[in-house]
């Protein structure tokens, strides 16, 4: 049966490797169980120490001649050990956390995303109220980027604003307004009053052009400074408080007038003139979609009454647009 050789403590420094034999003054203890060639030797340390693997260079008679590899940690020393990096988000997570962070709370309250999304009750009435305003709002909003475009290109094309009533024009900036400023004051949601600001500016630009294609181009340069001065007055904290209710409920005769006017203009001339089908069609689906968003997102009986005006008024625009649909202009004072 093989010997087991257990050195004492030997100091690290003074251990001599490849030479055949082990140093006398001892600092790392280790055991050889066996004289089994090539198997590696365990270090046995008291505690406070580090195991090691050692592998045997040379035998004799049942003992270790010398080692390949020793190392060890003096006592006391402390031990570095490598520090667990954060754990890694599974894909879904993260896809998940990015939805989370798009749909709340910009179109979502969290109560409502959990009760959608994470428990999947997808039949929940009021959470699907409020995704309907949201989106409704958004689109409408997004929408009124290009809802008077069509205007304003047809208006560039022809060189002429004939069949537009300026005064009507006027009237519905006043009722734009009136809106915008009402809805700052109150901090409702930009979705539930967006689009008054890009129609405000849309409008803006298809007054100077009407003025400005009339022939009445310093008019038109005048009517932007005045605007834009009333407008910044309007917004700014020298407004009394009290006078922006009044403001918006002026919105009521306001959009009534500027309607009526247009269609008196359009009976008028019998025709529609550069009157453009596609913002007037928008406009009344618009209207008529923010009569549900102002209710689910104001709560402002106001608001949504001027919405229910609003629609009334666009229909009747737009039910002329498809009574002269076949009417060119200018055909109605040729036959008389």
């Amino acid at each position: 049966m093989a010997a087991q050789w257990r050195p004492s403590w030997l100091d690290q420094s003074l251990v001599k490797v490849g030479e055949g034999r082990v140093g006398e003054k001892g600092a790392a203890a280790h055991a050889w169980k066996g004289a089994g060639g090539g198997k590696a030797a365990q270090g046995a340390f008291p505690k406070g120490t580090r195991r090691m693997r050692l592998e045997p260079t040379a035998f004799k008679g049942g003992g270790c001649l010398g080692w390949r590899r020793l190392r060890t940690r003096p006592p006391g020393a402390t031990v570095r050990r490598k520090r667990a990096g954060p754990a890694r988000a599974p894909p879904f997570a993260k896809m998940a956390a990015a939805l989370e962070g798009l749909l709340v709370p910009h179109l979502l309250p969290q109560r409502c995303y959990d009760e959608l999304l994470l428990r999947l009750n997808l039949l929940h009435v009021p959470c699907l109220k409020i995704l309907l305003s949201k989106g409704l709002g958004i689109a409408i909003v997004a929408g009124s980027l290009m809802v008077k475009l069509p205007q304003v290109l047809k208006i560039l094309g022809a060189k002429s604003a004939e069949g537009l009533s300026f005064s009507a024009l006027l009237l519905e900036l006043v009722a734009l307004t009136g809106t915008m400023v009402y809805s700052v004051a109150n901090r409702f949601p930009f979705s539930a009053w967006g689009e008054a600001l890009f129609l405000m500016l849309q409008t803006v630009a298809i007054g100077f052009l009407a003025q400005h294609f009339g022939g009445h181009t310093a008019r038109g340069v005048s009517f932007l400074v005045l605007y834009l001065a009333l407008l910044s007055l309007l917004l700014s904290p020298l407004t009394p408080r009290p006078l922006l209710p009044l403001l918006q409920a002026a919105n009521m005769p306001a959009v009534i007038i500027s309607r009526l006017l247009q269609a008196a203009s359009n009976y008028r001339n019998g025709h529609t003139g550069q009157l453009s089908a596609i913002t007037v069609f928008l406009l009344f689906a618009g209207s008529l979609a923010r009569i549900f968003t102002s209710v689910q997102e104001t709560g402002d009986p106001l608001m949504a009454l001027t919405y229910v005006v609003s629609s009334v008024c666009n229909g009747l625009i737009a039910g002329q647009l498809l009574y002269y649909w076949d009417m060119p202009a200018g055909a109605r004072k040729k036959k008389e």
